[in-house]
């Protein structure tokens, strides 16, 4: 199954749907929002960062990788009906900012963007999802679990219960 199905599995709630939507919206050019709309747009865009980072783990982004995540991205704004979202120019963006500031870096300016416990456990969730695309976490993605668990202050039970989910909800057992 593709990535972009097993997400659409696990990336469901009305919060995503309306970060999703404010994410549109602060992208829009002259759009002014509030303060709290310009909150969950940044901690969507965090949310698909947090995924980008999990695929670009070993280092490397491979193009049919970056259509891979692509295409899962737009499952998940697919999904709340949202539009406006140049999907690609975001992950040339994250591309970008990972070159220039390395994994952690970016890591850390997720856990800054997603802030709430369920805004931390949807994107880690997500992110879950992307690791275990194959049904097989390599060595790279378990030590980036650790790593996301632990910036997003996810106690170690509830970051299992949820791995467990993900790959329950991902492959049926």
């Amino acid at each position: 199954m593709a990535l972009e199905a097993r997400l659409r599995k696990i990336a469901t709630g009305v919060s995503a749907g309306e970060a999703a939507h404010a994410l549109a919206k602060s992208l829009r050019p002259g759009e002014v929002i509030d303060d709290a709309t310009g909150a969950r747009a940044a901690e969507f865009e965090g949310t698909l960062e947090t995924m980008f980072l999990m695929a670009a783990v070993d280092g490397v982004v491979q193009k049919d990788e970056l259509e891979q995540l692509a295409a899962s991205f737009q499952a998940v704004v697919d999904m709340h009906h949202v539009k406006g979202i140049d999907l690609q120019a975001l992950l040339d963006r994250f591309n970008e900012k990972l070159a220039r500031d390395g994994w952690r870096a970016r890591l850390d300016a997720c856990a800054k963007r997603v802030v709430s416990p369920d805004a931390r456990a949807f994107a880690f969730r997500l992110a879950a999802g992307v690791a275990f695309v194959d049904d097989h976490v390599a060595h790279a993605e378990a030590a980036a679990i650790e790593a996301l668990s632990s910036v997003f202050e996810i106690p170690r039970a509830e970051s299992q219960e949820i791995l467990d989910e993900v790959h329950s909800e991902l492959f049926g057992d």
